[in-house]
């Protein structure tokens, strides 16, 4: 909160996820809002008369948002962003190889029994051509995608920088 008392805009997010939740479980699994006191105010909020209901939508909201987290992280890559980038979006800033720790958990496999994917796919915005993405375990790019065009804009780019940063070919 502010120092006024005025909710963050992070905190008014929260709540209006939560409050989409909250209105999916009444759309989708006929739940009913009852009012219910905050503290010993005379304010009340809205909150379900059958909680499982809530747990319902909450859990099918879950499983939703975890497979757009690894598709947006994806279409991200597909449009130049690094795996860095994607990490700082996660929050993985904290740990020592941030892209790694995005990739891997990136190419989880959602929950499912078995190993993880030891490469991930997306679709090069600059090429149109579909990338086998091995993470970012190598420093060249043509080492950790594989799949440009020939032609690839974005592709010649990152050999370019690559090249550059450290000094190979000069």
């Amino acid at each position: 909160m502010s120092v006024f008392g005025e909710p963050s805009e992070q905190q008014r997010r929260v709540w209006r996820v939560r409050d989409l939740v909250r209105s999916l479980a009444v759309e989708w699994f006929a739940a009913t809002e009852v009012r219910e006191p905050v503290g010993d105010t005379a304010i009340t909020r809205p909150v379900l008369a059958d909680p499982l209901a809530g747990l319902r939508a909450a859990v099918l909201s879950r499983w939703v948002a975890a497979g757009q987290v690894r598709d947006y992280a994806l279409d991200a890559r597909g449009a130049g962003r690094s795996w860095a980038e994607v990490a700082s979006v996660l929050g993985f800033d904290d740990h020592d190889a941030p892209g790694v720790v995005a990739f891997e958990h990136v190419a989880e496999r959602g929950g499912r029994t078995g190993p993880r994917w030891d490469r991930v796919w997306w679709r090069c915005a600059s090429c149109g051509q579909r990338v086998a993405d091995t993470g970012p375990y190598s420093s060249h790019p043509s080492e950790v995608e594989t799949g440009h065009a020939e032609t690839c804009a974005r592709h010649a780019a990152d050999v370019a920088a690559w090249a550059e940063r450290t000094g190979w070919g000069q």
